[in-house]
């Protein structure tokens, strides 16, 4: 039975912020990780979005500054989000929830007063400008938070957050939330966490876990919080037996049985339908649907032990399908077209899914000159006309494809985009890298347009990329000893498909050895060679 938030040995202020905040009962991650933090003790909160992350680290943060006499001299606690935008929300919540305790938490932005605030939300590279202007002082930090810090380190933060971890007092306490623990967040929680706890704790034989046979196949459905009523509306309405209706919170339960109630749905003939909170001790009915993702996974395997249907915030993907595979379950999307006969619901559906799931950088390089030129708006209705058309981009001769268009399925992954030239340059998975990375490389470095970047093949140790063949050896010449991700790059026309003859100067290949060979990107007065010019770190 889940924990009541009130046996937590909080400060009676925050209780009752807590429980006006909907925090009836602590997850399963928040019940692990309140003891070890209201102690001191340093831990990595391995969840993201969907477990309850955010009231983990803030609870007992806040009910040990609550408790505290020394709070002058500067923020008490600072908390270092990944976007100014992350900082604006978790601020938002910790605010909610340090209520009445005397607590004062703010972020570091427009619309903020932050001097003098006990704890100090900011995304890390604001963090890392204000220290190095003077204007942040570290000196009294008494507990330091670095959330999402896998994605910090994605998005190439990980120098700002080694120096600032150095610069907070050696005894203050150290809190990491990650969603995923990679090699470079184990480098980081060894080198500057000292006898971190890591919650949950890691299962003693993760294979067995994964060979465990499926206990049901849920489905789920992406969708954004303001569209969710709408949508379990339409899922409930209809259909036989008895429904029941999860919630992360009774508080919420009761404005979905109230949502219900105006809509007419409960009065449908057949249908019985109950709303609950998670932690409510309810019997199973005929179908099951969450509202919310439930924070863990024995709560998943309880909820739907006979399947169902989940509701997930693009934010909560990651938490949910990790709990799928540790349960394990089967899962299945569904669309919102499954849903109704709306085709323009069901394109909507669509762009907001792919507003949730796509790395969106490389696209917009690639449109960054039409918005010189027209409205981000205008832009999009541009872009929606050409899909809801399905009209085929067929480039004008000599000119190159936008990258990321090809990969529509118009064309088969191994033809090559007309006036475009195939490189090879040596990174891939292995280091962490991902197509935006290489095209903001490829632009910055070379001084070419996004629009003359194609198609970015990341494989496990390299990556093969599309670029106008007028640019290729403008892009060869910039990028070859550059490094990115502590990698020195070589980099050469890609000889297994395509190769050179599809270079700028065609009558046949160029004879340029492959990355590495004589005459080729080290070779003798290439750069890093004798004679070659000094390598230089690309912008990342």
């Amino acid at each position: 039975m889940a924990q009541d938030i009130g046996a937590a040995g909080l400060d009676e202020a925050l209780v009752t912020a807590a429980r006006a905040a909907g925090y009836d009962t602590l997850t399963a991650l928040q019940e692990a990780a309140l003891p070890v933090l209201l102690r001191g003790g340093n831990a990595v909160l391995h969840a993201s979005t969907g477990a309850g992350v955010t009231g983990a680290f803030a609870l007992p943060l806040l009910g040990r500054l609550a408790e505290a006499d020394d709070r002058e001299g500067g923020p008490s606690a600072l908390v270092l989000t990944p976007t100014p935008e992350r900082a604006e929300a978790v601020a938002g919540a910790m605010a909610i929830l340090a209520g009445e305790s005397g607590v004062t938490v703010r972020a570091a932005g427009p619309g903020w007063r932050s001097p003098g605030a006990d704890v100090l939300v900011m995304a890390s590279d604001r963090a890392m400008n204000a220290v190095q202007a003077s204007a942040l002082k570290l000196e009294a930090v008494q507990a330091v938070v670095f959330t999402e810090l896998s994605e910090q380190q994605a998005l190439g933060l990980g120098e700002a957050l080694d120096t600032l971890v150095t610069l907070v007092p050696r005894d203050a306490q150290r809190v990491i939330t990650s969603g995923e623990l990679t090699s470079e967040v184990e480098r980081f929680v060894e080198s500057h966490v000292r006898r971190a706890l890591t919650m949950p704790a890691r299962p003693a034989d993760p294979a067995a876990e994964q060979a465990a046979e499926p206990i049901a196949q849920i489905a789920y459905i992406v969708v954004a919080e303001s569209q969710k009523p709408e949508l379990a509306a339409r899922l409930l309405q209809g259909g036989e037996g008895d429904v029941l209706l999860f919630t992360r919170t009774s508080a919420r339960a009761e404005r979905m049985q109230a949502e219900l109630e105006r809509r007419g749905i409960l009065d449908d003939d057949g249908v019985s339908i109950r709303v609950a909170a998670f932690n409510a001790d309810v019997a199973g009915g005929d179908r099951v649907l969450s509202y919310d993702v439930p924070f863990s996974v024995d709560q998943l395997r309880r909820l739907h032990a006979g399947g169902g249907t989940i509701m997930v915030t693009p934010a909560e993907l990651a938490h949910f399908r990790r709990m799928a595979r540790e349960a394990p379950f089967t899962v299945k999307q569904r669309r919102a077209r499954e849903l109704d006969g709306s085709g323009l619901d069901a394109f909507r559906e669509s762009v907001r899914a792919a507003l949730g799931e796509e790395d969106l950088a490389a696209q917009l390089l690639v449109l960054d000159p039409l918005f010189e030129e027209h409205s981000p708006a205008e832009v999009a209705a541009a872009l929606s006309a050409l899909l809801r058309r399905r009209a085929p981009v067929r480039p004008a001769a000599g000119a190159g494809t936008a990258a990321g268009a090809a990969d529509t399925g118009s064309v088969p992954k191994s033809a090559m985009s007309p006036g475009f030239a195939r490189l090879f340059v040596s990174i891939g998975t292995r280091d962490n890298v991902r197509p935006a990375d290489i095209v903001g490389a490829i632009t910055g470095e070379a001084g070419i347009k996004g629009d003359q970047v194609g198609r970015v093949d990341i494989r496990d140790t390299f990556s093969v990329v599309e670029v106008a063949a007028s640019a290729a050896e403008k892009v060869i010449r910039a990028l070859n000893g550059t490094t990115m991700r502590g990698r020195s790059l070589r980099v050469d026309f890609d000889r297994k498909k395509g190769g050179p003859d599809a270079g700028p100067r065609g009558g046949g290949p160029r004879r340029t050895s492959r990355p590495g060979g004589p005459g080729g990107a080290h070779g003798p007065g290439g750069p890093g060679g004798a004679g070659g010019r000094p390598r230089r770190r690309p912008p990342e």
